[in-house]
């Protein structure tokens, strides 16, 4: 790892360092710790050092962009969690991301963190695309109701890149912020709101049997433990880059008519 940084570092003379590696399934993560660890905290000491050495001999301030999670929080109370609040993990994915945040804070690097929440796309596998293949398979699914959130799309966060690499004042705004989508819902609200963009776009047959069924999360009889309350505040972001916090339905909207035309 840290020879592959030093020769990016060495050799292509960035401006900036952008981490999008994540160990990112929260299942798995219970059993293979140790990759989980590897990928999402233990790596992040590696990358900050070899900025800090490439700093230190360039006489340069290369700032570091990487992405957290909603998951390095309890999810406990109602309201938007801010970024300053106190991290509390609850499986081992949210701890091996809450570690990697914790070397890049005691790095003496400029960083910018930004934790996102529910992040689906047009591509690969999210919840978004589950609910449509269980759609187009006619399944009866079982939904939680009682976790709170809002969901992000991959796009509107590539976007939000896109503004940011161009903006030549990073190393001044050093921090941690949230990113998500505007307004909140759950993820049995969400399934049913793809399932009625659905309607709108495909229509459904007769014959079609389609159910989602609420259930709350203690029904689901996880060994994984997951925070309700996943609610991020974006306050901070908003005042510091002037971004437009885009609505979750119009972002999850732009997807599924993506994925069904």
């Amino acid at each position: 790892m840290s020879d592959k940084i030093r020769r990016i570092l060495n050799h292509e003379s960035p401006d900036i360092i952008l981490n999008l590696a994540a160990y990112t399934n929260v299942e798995k993560a219970e059993e293979q710790r140790e990759i989980a660890f590897a990928v999402n905290g233990d790596a992040l000491t590696q990358i900050c050092s070899e900025i800090s050495v490439y700093n230190s001999k360039q006489n340069k301030n290369l700032p570091l962009i990487h992405f957290s999670t909603d998951y390095v929080f309890d999810g406990g109370g109602v309201e938007p969690i801010r970024p300053c609040a106190r991290m509390n993990p609850l499986n081992v994915y949210g701890q091996s991301k809450a570690e990697g945040e914790k070397n890049i804070l005691s790095s003496p690097i400029s960083y910018l963190i930004f934790r996102t929440s529910w992040v689906v796309s047009k591509y690969r596998n999210n919840f978004v695309k589950t609910i449509l293949r269980k759609i187009e398979n006619d399944s009866e699914i079982n939904v939680v109701g009682d976790q709170y959130g809002a969901p992000t799309t991959a796009e509107f966060i590539a976007d939000f890149l896109g503004q940011l690499i161009e903006d030549n004042s990073l190393q001044t705004r050093k921090g941690v912020y949230h990113i998500c989508g505007k307004g909140e819902t759950t993820w049995f609200e969400l399934a049913n709101f793809v399932f009625e963009n659905f309607k709108k776009l495909k229509g459904i047959p007769k014959e079609k049997s389609f159910r989602i069924n609420r259930i709350s999360t203690d029904e689901m009889q996880s060994v994984i433990k997951r925070p309700r309350n996943s609610r991020l505040c974006c306050d901070s972001l908003k005042n510091t880059f002037s971004i437009e916090q885009i609505h979750w339905k119009t972002q999850v909207e732009g997807i599924i008519k993506d994925l069904l035309q």
